[in-house]
């Protein structure tokens, strides 16, 4: 028989390797011996911080039990497992579809169609996870950016460099797919049950590796370096025709699904022109850091990791009456470091990372606010702001890709100041100030949010160094979809993940590429 069963461990007294040392504990939560449990399944982990310095794992566990055992009365019997969300079944007529984008929503539609038989033929203008390593490291040292193959474009994405976070508020059948999916390929899988899954940067690029050669595998195929520079449609104008690539060539296929990603500014805005697209909000800020011991204490109530939870993390939010503009941390990267998600020549932007041990000797967490898509009048006028903030934050860092930063405290008294000794910002940073160089709203925003979070947790703001600026976060346009093909305006083109305006993050993006994919096989049924 089975039974759900729920546990609440003190933190501060456990190993590292709780999750496979819970026998004892989950045999006496289900009033059974412990050779009466037979076995166990952790559902999900949490972590409950409210009453530190006594911290609690939240375990719920389906476990179990031998034949005439008897738990406790007030345990149900459950189901050994829920029927898990699969890609339509039966025979799909589609064969060689184009996918534009090699990040999570272009990898997980290809991997899907590629399970479906359609063999898809996978385009980036970036390169495979090998070689971009290496174009990362030759930006770090001699700080020349490669506009093709960066932190920002390549296989995997933004997000293969950026801490692997695989949380989402997405409530989505399809999350446990993507999650299985991500395992099958080398993740650990502890992030079929942690409520904020992560997998780390340094693991990453293999992961996204292996979906790669599983795609392969079933016939599908990756042209690496290889830009596309627009859509066109047929003769009637309706009907997606063939891709336009850079190099001036063409490219028919009987369907296409761009998901190129928030950052491929240019492309976004000629497919703009072909098919229906909205204005939308969007976010900017900045980076703040702290030392990881302070946010261990501030959220633990003491400076060293936990050995059962690791570094702490955290997600503020400041939401002020209207019409006071509200803020949000986003993206927190605990034992993290910041980088440069540099994509164009003399323009800089961040972002932040964590390898999958979570070490660094510093915290990070993005703290942006939204920018209403209605004060532009076009996408371009959008892209263009955004391109001007990084080009003035790459002049503030003195143009050599140094980055402009600033104490939160003194960002608050709208003064200069010195920095403090040490940051995790690889290239250095430059004194500067961040509250002069945001715009007048996001200032407003980022201040009442700091003053709100210091009064939440003590020190935020008075420990706090603003880094740089944060623009590469969300697209100003979201692409019109038809409610029951889920195609763009243009028939047989689909349109998705974070350059769609449908998705924010891993996991929302990949989701969102499983359900275009499964659009397109049911389409061509």
């Amino acid at each position: 028989m089975h039974v759900m069963v729920n546990l609440s461990l003190d933190a501060r007294r456990l190993p590292a390797a709780i999750d496979t040392e819970l026998h004892e504990a989950v045999s006496v939560a289900c009033g059974v011996t412990a050779d009466e449990l037979l076995s166990y399944r952790i559902l999900r982990r949490s972590i409950d911080a409210r009453q530190k310095p006594l911290v609690k794992v939240l375990y719920q566990v389906m476990a179990e039990l031998r034949d005439g055992a008897r738990p406790r009365a007030d345990l149900a019997a459950a189901a050994e497992d829920d029927v898990p969300w699969s890609p339509p079944a039966g025979r799909c007529e589609l064969r060689e579809p184009v996918v534009v984008g090699a990040g999570p929503a272009g990898l997980f539609a290809a991997l899907v169609l590629a399970r479906a038989g359609c063999r898809p033929l996978v385009l980036d203008r970036g390169r495979d996870v090998e070689r971009r390593r290496v174009d990362i490291e030759r930006f770090l040292a001699e700080r020349s950016v490669n506009p093709d193959s960066n932190y920002l474009y390549g296989e995997g994405g933004a997000g293969t460099w950026s801490d692997g976070k695989l949380f989402t508020r997405v409530r989505d059948p399809r999350s446990r797919y993507v999650l299985e999916s991500f395992v099958a390929a080398g993740a650990d899988p502890a992030i079929l049950y942690y409520s904020h899954p992560h997998v780390g940067s340094d693991r990453l690029p293999g992961i996204v590796a292996g979906l790669r050669q599983e795609i392969c595998a079933l016939g599908g195929r990756f042209a690496w370096d290889c830009r596309v520079a627009d859509v066109a449609a047929d003769a009637s104008g309706r009907a997606f025709s063939h891709l336009l690539l850079a190099d001036g060539s063409r490219l028919a296929a009987p369907a296409a699904l761009i998901a190129c990603g928030h950052s491929a500014r240019e492309f976004i805005l000629a497919v703009s022109k072909r098919v229906s697209a909205t204005l939308k909000g969007f976010q900017i800020g900045c980076r703040i850091e702290h030392e990881q011991s302070f946010i261990n204490e501030l959220r633990y109530g003491r400076p060293e990791a936990l050995p059962a939870l690791g570094p702490a993390e955290y997600l503020y939010s400041s939401r002020p009456p209207e019409p006071a503009p509200g803020a949000t941390t986003f993206c927190m990267c605990p034992g993290g470091i910041i980088i440069p998600a540099v994509c164009e020549h003399e323009r800089l932007s961040t972002n932040g990372m964590s390898n999958a041990a979570r070490d660094g000797h510093f915290a990070n967490s993005a703290i942006v606010s939204t920018i209403a898509g209605e004060e532009f009048a076009t996408a371009a006028a959008a892209f263009a702001f955004l391109g001007e903030l990084e080009r003035r934050a790459f002049v503030d860092g003195g143009s050599d890709y140094d980055c402009p930063a600033q104490r939160a405290e003194d960002f608050l008294a709208r003064r200069g100041g010195r920095l403090p000794a040490g940051s995790s910002y690889q290239l250095g940073l430059r004194p500067q100030r961040l509250d002069t160089l945001l715009p007048a709203r996001t200032y407003d925003a980022l201040a009442l949010a700091l003053r709100h979070f210091e009064r939440q947790a003590r020190g935020f703001a008075t420990r706090g160094v603003l880094v740089g600026v944060e623009t590469h976060v969300s697209s100003p346009l979201r692409f019109t979809r038809r409610p029951d093909s889920l195609e763009s305006s243009m028939d047989k083109l689909y349109i998705g993940g974070e350059g769609g305006g449908a998705a924010g993050g891993i996991m929302s993006a990949a989701i969102d590429g499983v359900k275009l994919a499964e659009a397109m096989i049911q389409n061509h049924r």
